[in-house]
């Protein structure tokens, strides 16, 4: 498979899973920080928000222009792409599991 077609993969792949996601992480992060506002919970949750999407954006911006700069570059930016992947589903879960259990502690269903 030609280097173009795998960036160009990785790029029509990346980009919306990268603004998509980084929709749900705000949602997400912002329903934790109201159930438990001023809390050490919720400033670790603001925290891990605000880091991903720099975070995320940051790699995107890069990883973007290192493969139109360098079409081998390909080789490094993809397994990058899966291991940033990755943490970002744990992320979504950590937070997902945070807002279950601010719930419960609030008394809210």
């Amino acid at each position: 498979m030609p280097l173009t077609l795998i960036r160009s993969l990785i790029l029509i792949i990346g980009w919306p899973i990268l603004i998509g996601g980084s929709i749900l992480l705000f949602v997400r992060g912002r329903a934790v920080y109201k159930l438990v506002k001023g809390s050490l919970v919720g400033k670790i949750a603001m925290v891990l928000v605000y880091t991903m999407l720099v975070e995320m954006y940051s790699l995107g911006i890069v990883s973007t222009a290192y493969m139109f700069s360098d079409s081998k570059s390909v080789y490094l930016v993809l397994p990058v792409f899966l291991a940033w992947f990755a943490v970002f589903v744990w992320s979504l879960r950590v937070l997902i599991a945070a807002g279950q259990e601010a719930k419960k502690i609030s008394g809210q269903k």
